[in-house]
């Protein structure tokens, strides 16, 4: 038996297929709803085997993009369900990206056969600053950063307040270097160093777990409304906007209570325009309910904003009405007020493609192309915090809180508690709108701060700042509930310093691949 073993550990361990294949499944089922994080240990394991057995980067090309294809399909195929042709050009073109990282990785790699902290540090640096650049271009895409993995075993990465969710990215790679360095090198005291790396964080990370101290004295109470529209139908099939807009006002006026602070309604749940110029017949519906209520609201609406001919903030790309005034829309959250003040957030990380043309401010020069109209969405560049009572808090649209950065910095402009607005309906009943909850749990836990959410269809509820589930909604339920949110005031190392693991990881990462890469093999 143990050498049957053997011989089919020894025929999968040179096997490229194998490898890569396997890789390619381990790592797609590694992202919730699937619970197993871990394997995204032997995953990039079979990939550190792949790159060495391969003897090109055009034969390394061959067998390992297959691989980051199935990662990118298990994980998010529900990408189709917004866009066919989207969904596969993303999942195609995000893989491609991938190859990048990888193939310095493999260069790495060869040119130091032996192993040690300086190629294991160089290659958990090249892919930490692989995601960390992956998070600030016009086509961003940080939904499969290695640490959402974690994202629902909070017990696990509780360190990320110190290096927020980037150093659990470092951390696996880091590990999965070791662990091949066990089982192909046998280094000197491999076993050791190998469990070293890998455990350490996961113990100090369950100690911070079980000594967090969640006592607050402060307190908002927020209703969170999961109105449960049909995205898929035009005005969810409602004759008009206004209808929608009462049920949705009646919904949310069934849960307030004597002790509600703010009501938070989901993204695209006003249907009808919201004007900067003018009042109109939509929000004089919210107005009037916020008046009666004598709390605000917040919610997700479509934001009409124009810009002044001497405006200095006039945007590269801007649209014109019939009467020569620019302007642009904008997906955003909208503040209204009792005393009748309004405010709102224009949503800075914008879906590439499906809500803003990538580059379009660096193409625009191109002629013979309706800039404006191909543009999408106006971007947002400023984070706006709105208020219950005296505490403030960020709104950000869906995709913004998959950005640890932007959550950070509504700490630092004093945000008691974190607020998303969201619409997963486009996914459908799929794994992305469990992916967007569960990651969340990573912000409340870099920043120690609750999160709330508002979503169409669900899942809607709170995080609390240790990354546990307060209260989750079924999907496709339609709802509205108050909950108590713990404000906190503590400003942690990431808040402060931002990602600086990532800094620190593009500048190991280029010195270490430089100095590798024209090393004499």
């Amino acid at each position: 038996m143990t050498d049957q073993v053997n011989r089919y550990f020894s025929n999968f361990w040179n096997s490229k297929w194998a490898l890569s294949l396997t890789a390619g499944v381990f790592l797609g089922i590694s992202y919730p709803p699937f619970p197993f994080p871990f394997l995204v240990f032997p995953a990039f394991v079979f990939l550190i085997r792949l790159a060495v057995l391969t003897d090109s980067a055009r034969e390394a090309t061959y067998y390992v993009y297959p691989s980051l294809v199935i990662w990118n399909i298990i994980s998010t195929y529900w990408l189709i369900f917004a866009t066919v042709a989207g969904g596969i050009a993303a999942i195609l073109a995000n893989s491609a990206v991938m190859l990048i990282p990888y193939l310095m990785i493999r260069r790495i790699l060869h040119a130091n056969k032996s192993g040690g902290w300086i190629p294991a540090l160089s290659i958990a640096s090249v892919w930490t600053a692989y995601e960390f650049l992956h998070h600030r271009w016009d086509l961003s895409w940080p939904w499969l950063t290695l640490g959402n993995a974690w994202s629902n075993v909070p017990w696990a990465v509780q360190y990320i307040e110190f290096t927020g969710s980037l150093g659990i990215s470092f951390w696996i790679v880091a590990g999965s270097f070791w662990l091949w360095k066990m089982t192909d090198l046998k280094g000197k005291n491999p076993v050791i160093s190998t469990a070293s790396v890998i455990f350490i964080p996961v113990l100090i990370s369950l100690i911070m777990f079980f000594r967090f101290d969640d006592h607050t004295d402060e307190h908002v109470h927020a209703v969170i409304a999961q109105p449960n529209y049909d995205s898929y139908l035009h005005l969810a099939g409602y004759p008009n906007a206004t209808i929608p807009l009462l049920e949705l006002i009646e919904l949310s006026g069934s849960a307030i209570t004597e002790n509600t602070q703010v009501v938070l309604w989901p993204e695209n749940a006003v249907m009808g325009r919201i004007d900067e110029r003018m009042v109109t017949s939509i929000e004089q519906q919210i107005r009037e309910a916020t008046r009666y209520w004598g709390i605000p609201v917040v919610t997700g609406a479509t934001f009409f904003k124009y810009y002044l001919d001497e405006d200095t903030s006039l945007p590269p790309v801007y649209r014109l009405d019939g009467s020569g005034t620019p302007f642009n829309y904008y997906n955003s959250a909208i503040g209204i007020y009792p005393d009748g003040t309004r405010e709102w957030y224009l949503k800075n990380k914008l879906v590439p493609i499906v809500e803003r043309f990538p580059f379009v401010n660096q193409l625009r020069f191109i002629p013979g192309i309706d800039w404006p109209g191909l543009s999408g969405y106006g971007r947002g560049r400023e984070l706006h915090l709105f208020s219950a009572d005296d505490v403030s808090f960020p709104a950000v649209v869906c995709y913004d809180s998959v950005f640890p950065d932007l959550m950070r910095r509504a700490v630092l402009q004093n945000a008691g508690f974190h607020a998303v607005v969201t619409n997963d309906g486009w996914w459908g009943d799929t794994s992305g709108h469990i992916q967007h909850y569960d990651f969340a749990r990573l912000r409340a836990i870099e920043t120690r701060r609750a999160v709330v959410r508002s979503a169409n269809n669900g899942i809607s509820g709170m995080i609390l700042a240790d990354g546990s589930v307060h209260s989750r909604t079924e999907y496709w339920t339609r709802t509205a509930f108050e909950v108590e949110i713990p404000i906190y005031t503590r400003i942690t190392f990431y808040t402060r310093f931002g990602d600086w693991i990532g800094y620190f990881s593009l500048v190991i990462g280029l010195v270490g691949w430089g100095f590798f890469r024209f090393r004499k093999l």
